[in-house]
């Protein structure tokens, strides 16, 4: 003589595993290790995803790759935003207007790499 029967004890069983497994999908990992694709960094610090990759390319920011995809810890992302522009940011300037200074800079680098010896452009009436 027992006090559930077979069936009853493994719906009773069956009920409890599928209610923990609930509660362990719903939790959110730790905050402090937790890795953000850029789109979501950006998101978080109301930014766009282009300003993200131009603060990891000039190292202001940590940037983790996983395989192709470029990853930020939060906590990471939340210390640069709560310290502010770094040393040497021009003061008044958003992140997508450093983004924008940045980006023209960089075109007309590639300009300049373009001229010939002579300094015309390739290919250009002498």
């Amino acid at each position: 003589m027992s006090l559930f029967n077979e069936t009853e004890l493994r719906e009773l069983i069956r009920d409890e595993i599928r209610s923990t497994i609930r509660q362990e999908l719903g939790k959110k990992p730790a905050t402090a290790g937790e890795f953000v694709s850029v789109a979501d960094a950006a998101q978080i610090a109301s930014v766009t995803t282009q300003t993200i990759r131009v603060w990891v390319r000039e190292g202001r920011l940590n940037g983790y790759h996983a395989g192709r995809v470029l990853r930020v810890r939060r906590s990471e992302l939340e210390a640069f935003l709560a310290n502010g522009p770094s040393p040497g940011t021009p003061a008044g300037m958003s992140p997508e207007e450093l983004a924008d200074r940045r980006f023209r800079q960089r075109q007309a680098t590639g300009r300049e790499r373009r001229m010939c010896a002579h300094g015309r452009p390739p290919g250009g009436a002498p």
